[in-house]
């Protein structure tokens, strides 16, 4: 391999010295070429420029920094050619917001709902511990009066929530307590 040491190198170049570019339209045809190879989604030479300057954006490096290796003159001419790094950072900045938001804690209104929420209140209490099956479903349904159906999705919702291992023919059995609210 060899090393240029002058300043007049460049780095793409076929000649030993690395003093003679290769021509721009050399590296794009070859990009091309590997990009129809490899079934890449683009196969424009340019696209790379816009890939890594909005993985640079997304990774936390600053829009000064980003658009002086563009060689852009304003931060506004970096952010017009990349808005979608604009909208999944401010999804991101919502989605912080949001999580600093304390939510209230909602009342069950529907028959299952209230079924599920004084199980999962009962498993967190120790009522059904963890290891422990669930009564038989006939025995909720007949303390809440509704219909198997309603008894089963309220079940479901607990299993998918993680708290419970259902299987066909068996009682549900309780595998997890619920993590208390933050």
């Amino acid at each position: 391999m060899v090393t240029c040491r002058r300043k007049d190198c460049f780095v793409f170049s076929l000649a030993p010295d690395h003093a003679e570019p290769v021509r721009p339209d050399t590296v794009t045809q070859r990009y091309r070429r590997l990009a129809i190879r490899n079934k890449l989604r683009s196969t424009r030479f340019h696209a790379l420029r816009h890939y890594s300057a909005t993985e640079l954006l997304t990774g936390g490096v600053d829009l000064k920094t980003v658009s002086g290796r563009l060689g852009h003159q304003s931060g506004a001419t970096t952010l017009r050619f990349y808005v979608a790094w604009q909208e999944a950072t401010d999804g991101a900045a919502a989605d912080t917001i949001s999580n600093l938001i304390p939510r209230p804690e909602l009342t069950p209104r529907w028959p299952h709902e209230i079924i599920a929420h004084d199980l999962r209140k009962a498993i967190a209490d120790g009522t059904y511990p963890v290891g422990s099956s669930l009564p038989m479903n006939e025995d909720i349904r007949v303390r809440y009066k509704v219909a198997t159906g309603t008894v089963s999705r309220a079940v479901h919702q607990l299993r998918d929530e993680g708290l419970l291992r259902v299987v066909s023919g068996k009682r549900p059995k309780v595998i997890a307590a619920p993590t208390p609210a933050t």
